[in-house]
């Protein structure tokens, strides 16, 4: 489309300098040459009659003029540029790598099948899987991670996944041998297994917080599934998920009015604007896993 703007192409170049905030990084954005972009600009200044840019330090910036003109067009060239997106995430082969980190438990859970499937349905797709316990920030656009900590992930986007809330477990035969638990000072004091070297524990009767107990745990294994699987011998007791692992086991469920709290899940992954279609998908893919599981019995998270 020509008119006394010329191509609209210029008016996006012009759009795209403003944006970036440079010439030099518009140049890299668009792939053009900075000597033809400096020139498709001056004729398109020419054209209007008017200054859009001018020279500041060593950049080029926009004069008022140039500010006002950009407000102008912004709205339209962002709708341009979401729409074509769009079409391109549509009509894209769903192909490409990509890189997933989250806790083993997840894993196992549930993670595990949907890649599986996921593969299977997309041939054209590669998944390279980090298991692991460390909180991993997304560095692309096809890296994605679960984690319950949103710290230092501000500009990141995060997607609910599920809600988990944990209760206190032990086993029958450590009630046999050291009496029922029927007090927090009892809870307290007993032999604590958990996934972590914690020695306070937040307690919870619904969503009100009760009590903060000081524990020394008694056995620290790093696996939620050791963790349960040791309460079941009768060394201690544990927080669990409300989950199908604790009927699977043989446990006891102790202090049945309160709990440890829910935690909330999240897959945190880099803004849409750009985002692969492969990842879209997986995404979806796993938040309606997680929503089917969830029907069932709510999810065990990997943390206790």
């Amino acid at each position: 489309m020509n008119s006394i703007y010329g191509n609209i192409d210029d008016l996006y170049l012009f759009f795209c300098v403003v944006e970036e905030g440079s010439l030099q990084k518009a140049s890299i954005k668009l792939h053009q040459p900075v000597s033809t972009m400096s020139r498709r600009l001056s004729l398109l200044e020419q054209r209007l009659g008017f200054r859009l840019l001018e020279k500041r330090g060593r950049e080029l910036v926009a004069t008022e003029s140039g500010h006002i003109a950009f407000s102008s067009v912004k709205s339209v060239m962002e709708h341009l540029e979401y729409a074509f997106d769009d079409i391109q995430t549509q009509t894209q082969l769903v192909s490409g790598t990509l890189r997933l980190a989250l806790p083993n438990n997840f894993y196992r859970t549930f993670v595990a099948e949907v890649v599986e499937q996921f593969i299977e349905t997309y041939p054209l797709v590669n998944i390279e899987l980090m298991l692991s316990r460390d909180l991993l920030t997304p560095a692309s656009d096809r890296d994605l991670t679960m984690t319950f900590d949103l710290t230092g992930m501000e500009d990141m986007v995060a997607r609910p996944l599920f809600s988990s809330l944990h209760q206190f477990y032990t086993s029958q035969s450590y009630l046999d041998r050291y009496g029922p638990i029927e007090t927090l000072q009892e809870l307290a004091s007993a032999d604590w297994v958990l996934t972590d070297s914690t020695d306070v524990i937040t307690v919870y009767r619904g969503e009100q917080v009760v009590d903060v107990m000081q524990i020394k745990p008694k056995l620290v294994i790093n696996d939620i599934n050791a963790v349960a699987r040791a309460v079941e011998k009768g060394i201690g007791v544990t927080s669990l998920p409300v989950h199908k692992l604790a009927k699977q086991l043989d446990l006891v469920p102790i202090m049945a009015n309160h709990n440890r709290g829910a935690r909330q899940a999240y897959l945190v992954y880099r803004a849409r604007k750009y985002q692969p279609k492969a990842l879209a998908l997986f995404i979806e893919a796993l938040i309606t896993a997680a929503k089917t599981i969830a029907e069932e019995a709510p999810l065990i998270d990997g943390a206790s």
